[in-house]
């Protein structure tokens, strides 16, 4: 801005205008000049503050933003999370159930087997009794004969 713009009234907002009326300033008094320079200066100033206040606003605004999209994840990995354990949770009962299902005929086959062979050795453990009875029974038998024998020598001796 050159000197003869700053020494335009005119141009002065309404504070500096009464300023200069009050005091009586005239433009060419060299502390009209240094208050118009000042307020050239301050008015610069205060656009280079507007300036760097709407780019912090931009720059905030952006990284608000950016943090509002990471919340939105944040909660869309949170609810994803909760479905997971939902379903974790669910699991075990499920995969009990498939287990068991999985288990019930190879188990109730084998039972079947069982009963077919208890019923099939059923004869044979009869005459495996009957075979352990005879056997007690002779061997009995043989300890009298030995005992009567014995006495019996004993006896004539």
């Amino acid at each position: 801005m050159k000197p003869e713009e700053l020494l335009d009234p005119a141009k002065f907002p309404e504070d500096l205008q009464w300023v200069a009326a009050q005091q009586r300033l005239h433009p060419q008094d060299p502390v009209f000049l240094l208050i118009a320079w000042h307020w050239n200066r301050m008015n610069a100033c205060e656009d280079s503050v507007r300036l760097a206040l709407a780019e912090l606003k931009a720059g905030i605004d952006g990284r608000i933003d950016a943090l509002a999209g990471a919340a939105d994840t944040v909660n869309g990995v949170n609810d994803a999370l909760a479905a997971v354990q939902a379903m974790l949770e669910e699991k075990p009962a499920l995969l009990g159930k498939q287990f068991e299902a999985e288990l019930r005929k190879p188990v109730t086959d084998t039972l079947a087997r069982l009963q077919d062979i208890e019923k099939r050795l059923a004869p044979v453990a009869r005459d495996f009794q009957v075979a352990q009875r005879r056997q007690l029974l002779a061997t009995l038998l043989i300890g009298v004969a030995l005992g009567v024998l014995s006495a019996v020598i004993a006896l004539v001796a």
